[in-house]
């Protein structure tokens, strides 16, 4: 991995100064969706109120059921402005941010300089965003037009440097020390596919650090797949046949950090407490591939913690 340039001696805040400037958050949703303030200030409240609202109630006019994969779908994430206000309430929420540092923290440790960081599907580029600020060099893509945009604007705010990749087959192949794939996975009609093209873009002994709830099927997330809960704890169908191996990641995979494996990679040395620890986590996913009642009450009483919807000043 790079080692010329040393990282910063401390890590940004998660929750990047632009999430709590509640002006600049209201007026940019104004512009991305051609809304007035107030009417972006009630989309934000409902969202915050009952989360998932936005992105249910544009799958009913787009007569797209939910937890159900179809081709329409593929506009449905390419044009809709629902995903902007789903994600902002969740990139403000202290379970989000408690992940996203946690990443941080990873990488500060496990390479010596900066680290060359595909991130996959970040929507609002709130993740592309921190690991820049943190030093790496990081390169993002995202379907959404209207995320894309907003990440822009963002990373304008932050004068950060951030390269966007517009078209998938412009990712360059086995050219990336880090790939970043948070909440993608289980939206997507084959995973398994998907994560064989994530292996691609990565370098030998390269990590994939992945957050992928199968097992969360629920009113405010109706754009994953039910189909796809059969992969919850899941290493063997998903990983191992693509050379990753777990070396590290939080209990519930939330993230669990892969290795690129390959015959002549040298493999890194995981701790039998971190491997018990990962082992048994999965295990625990994988009994929501039949009953997820469990995980979805831990699910409603973690997540219920969330900071205030954005609120625009009055008469700004």
């Amino acid at each position: 991995m790079p080692s010329v340039t040393p990282l910063p001696s401390s890590l940004p805040d998660p929750l990047l100064p632009p999430l709590t400037d509640d002006d600049f958050l209201v007026d940019l949703l104004a512009e991305l969706t051609g809304e007035d303030v107030s009417a972006v200030q009630q989309r934000l409240e409902r969202e915050q109120r009952d989360p998932g609202v936005t992105v249910r109630e544009a799958l009913a006019e787009w007569n797209l059921k939910p937890y159900v994969w179809h081709d329409s779908l593929s506009d449905f994430y390419h044009q809709t402005d629902a995903f902007l206000f789903e994600t902002l309430i969740w990139n403000r929420n202290p379970v989000k941010n408690q992940m996203r540092q946690w990443i941080g923290e990873f990488l500060a440790h496990d390479v010596r300089g900066p680290a060359r960081v595909l991130t996959f599907g970040d929507g609002l580029g709130i993740d592309s965003l921190y690991l820049a600020q943190a030093g790496h060099a990081v390169e993002s893509f995202e379907v959404s037009e209207k995320c894309i945009r907003f990440a822009e604007a963002l990373g304008e705010r932050l004068e950060a440097s951030l390269t966007f990749i517009e078209h998938q087959d412009r990712i360059a192949p086995a050219s990336y020390d880090v790939v970043v794939c948070l909440d993608v996975l289980e939206h997507v009609p084959d995973p398994k596919a998907m994560v064989k093209q994530l292996a691609g873009y990565l370098k030998p002994g390269g990590r994939l650090i992945v957050h992928a709830p199968f097992w969360f099927i629920h009113p405010s997330v109706t754009t994953h797949l039910a189909a796809n809960r059969t992969y919850s704890g899941d290493l063997g169908r998903l990983y191992r046949p693509e050379g990753f191996r777990p070396i590290d990641g939080q209990f519930f995979w939330s993230p669990i950090v892969l290795e690129k494996t390959t015959e002549t990679s040298r493999r890194t040395a995981v701790p039998w407490s971190k491997r018990l620890s990962l082992t048994f986590g999965g295990l625990l996913l994988s009994v929501a591939r039949i009953w997820n009642w469990p995980h979805l009450v831990i699910a409603g009483a973690t997540l219920g913690s969330k900071k205030p919807a954005p609120h625009h000043t009055a008469g700004s």
